[in-house]
């Protein structure tokens, strides 16, 4: 993308080379026209920068929740959600363009209960956590996650548990996000 930038741009150069003798009329002409191509090119340039529009989410669950294993998570408190990517009914991510996504995960067990939290795309898991909490009854643990992942338009992510064991979680501090960072 960059060198065929760059060879427009060498083009719209040389369409402004006048050679000869000319007069202050045509070459004032030619400069306005020049000076008109640049904010065109400038323009096109801007446009491809930002030609992929902003995703970022953040979600937290609402409420106490409990999920039995191969639950998929729905954290349906949402905070953040720049690109209406992410579902709250559902608990899934759905790319909307091709790209590079960051995404992130924490989890607030109650004590003595575990969870096991994977991160899923298209139903294959890429990357989990663990919060076993086998504390006293006045210890809380957090446990949390990031990946960057390239996805293709249409992937779906999604947390879900990935263990034998029941999870119980708190609200609020239970949370699943991602942005698209390329």
């Amino acid at each position: 993308m960059q060198l065929v930038t760059i060879s427009f741009f060498l083009w719209v150069l040389s369409l402004s080379i006048v050679r000869g003798n000319c007069n202050n009329t045509l070459t004032a002409s030619l400069i306005q026209n020049q000076l008109r191509l640049l904010e065109k090119l400038i323009n096109l340039l801007d446009v491809s920068k930002t030609s992929k529009s902003p995703v970022v989410f953040h979600a937290e669950l609402g409420s106490y929740k409990t999920y039995h294993h191969g639950s998929i998570w729905v954290y349906d408190k949402v905070v953040t959600n720049v690109g209406k990517a992410y579902n709250p009914s559902t608990g899934k991510f759905s790319a909307p363009t091709n790209g590079v996504y960051q995404f992130n995960w924490y989890t607030l067990s109650d004590p003595k209960t575990m969870s096991h939290a994977g991160l899923f795309v298209n139903g294959a898991m890429k990357a989990r956590q663990a919060a076993n909490n086998n504390g006293g009854s006045g210890q809380w643990l957090t446990a949390g996650s990031s990946i960057a992942l390239p996805l293709h338009k249409g992937d779906v992510v999604y947390i879900k548990d990935v263990y034998g064991w029941k999870a119980q979680l708190r609200s609020h501090w239970t949370a699943f996000g991602g942005v698209l960072i390329n």
